[in-house]
């Protein structure tokens, strides 16, 4: 699926504390401040567990501190970051999160032209061109996101060299080693892209961030969240996954996409009890207007829920919830994956009630859509014969 397809990982957190480990020979910089360190991390946490008030409140006091500093914008530009996570297909904080990497990036060349040398705009600069080219490759604007990923791994190189025991560094590596070896094969579109960027290892890769969930000070989280989407989307080790969402939910009981993968993770090891309690509770949060629970993750909520009634042949209670995810505002340009998914699933569970006429209905409304492969060939399928439960 298109929503399964985004792989979202904060990378440039990863830049944001390259530098802070004690005892690297290296001038003094903002990475070496410990109030710093500890009002990022706490701003860090608030941020994933979706307090977005509460993290901006510990980053503007940072970027007060700090006037003129690329660390500003940097920090402003996280919480518009997952807010593009919760609801991918909503861009309409695409334009805030563009402009604070451009301002990071402006103040990191502005400080680099007085010294090119200088630490804090190395880091944060390769942070900005690494976090702008991931969204780039959600964007599908695919040469942008190769230059800004080529900039930003030339860096990430640099800082190797300068000290490569330090584990922090691992969910870098490691993330690059994985998807330069799995992503090309899975998606032909990324070929000739490849082509820019050395050789993976995916062995290598998950090793390595694993070590950064276990070793890492200051990017467990992140790793954690990178190998529970790996194994999920591409590695489809379920219980693997499992493992990493019930790590993460633990330390981050109110981030929405922690909550949606756990449960989606559960449904597919077919424990479904377990599942359909946290797909029921997101929906119930949904209803209450928590933070982040909206957009992409209550249309997974509502078609998984919706699908795996039609797999139970409960086929009422899949209407219900396929009618509920129908009606959800629509802020994107298109009606994505989940909706396309969701009209299959309806004509299916129509069909199976006898009711053949609606099912046709909405087997063509799923092929209006331009949906997935799976969604298109199982409509012309049913089109021709009806589903038959």
């Amino acid at each position: 699926m298109q929503a399964r397809r985004r792989f979202t990982f904060c990378i440039a957190v990863l830049f944001l504390f390259l530098g802070a480990v004690p005892g690297l020979a290296r001038p003094r910089s903002i990475l070496d401040d410990e109030q710093f360190r500890e009002e990022a991390r706490r701003g860090l946490d608030h941020l994933y567990d979706m307090d977005f008030l509460a993290a901006n409140d510990e980053f503007a006091a940072i970027e007060q501190r700090y006037p003129g500093h690329p660390v500003g914008p940097f920090l402003r530009s996280l919480a518009p970051w997952w807010e593009i996570q919760v609801d991918p297909e909503d861009d309409s904080h695409d334009q805030a999160f563009f402009d604070a990497m451009a301002e990071v990036i402006e103040r990191s060349d502005r400080r680099l032209r007085a010294d090119k040398n200088d630490l804090d705009a190395l880091f944060f600069k390769a942070g900005a061109l690494a976090f702008r080219g991931r969204l780039h490759s959600d964007r599908k604007n695919w040469l942008r996101a190769a230059r800004d990923g080529q900039k930003a791994m030339h860096l990430l190189e640099e800082v190797r060299k300068r000290d490569p025991g330090n584990p922090d560094l691992l969910l870098g590596v490691g993330l690059f080693n994985y998807l330069a070896d799995v992503a090309p094969s899975k998606y032909p579109i990324l070929k000739p892209f490849a082509r820019l960027f050395p050789k993976g290892n995916r062995a290598k890769g998950l090793e390595e961030l694993a070590q950064a969930v276990e070793k890492g000070k200051f990017v467990p989280t992140e790793a954690a969240f990178c190998l529970l989407q790996i194994n999920y989307i591409f590695e489809r080790d379920y219980a693997t996954s499992l493992h990493y969402a019930r790590w993460l939910r633990q330390r981050y009981p109110h981030n929405s996409l922690f909550h949606i993968y756990e449960g989606r993770t559960f449904a597919r090891l077919n424990m479904w009890e377990e599942g359909r309690r946290d797909l029921l509770d997101v929906l119930d949060r949904h209803s209450k207007g928590w933070t982040g629970y909206r957009g992409d993750v209550t249309q997974q909520a509502l078609y998984v829920l919706g699908r795996d009634e039609v797999k139970w042949k409960r086929y009422d209670d899949a209407l219900s919830y396929l009618s509920r995810l129908e009606g959800l505002p629509n802020r994107s340009r298109s009606d994505g994956d989940y909706r396309a998914y969701g009209r299959l699933y309806r004509g299916m569970a129509l069909d199976a009630l006898g009711r053949r006429e609606e099912a046709l209905y909405w087997y063509n409304r799923a092929l209006g859509t331009k949906p997935p492969g799976e969604v298109r060939n199982k409509a012309r399928t049913y089109l021709r014969a009806p589903f038959a439960g």
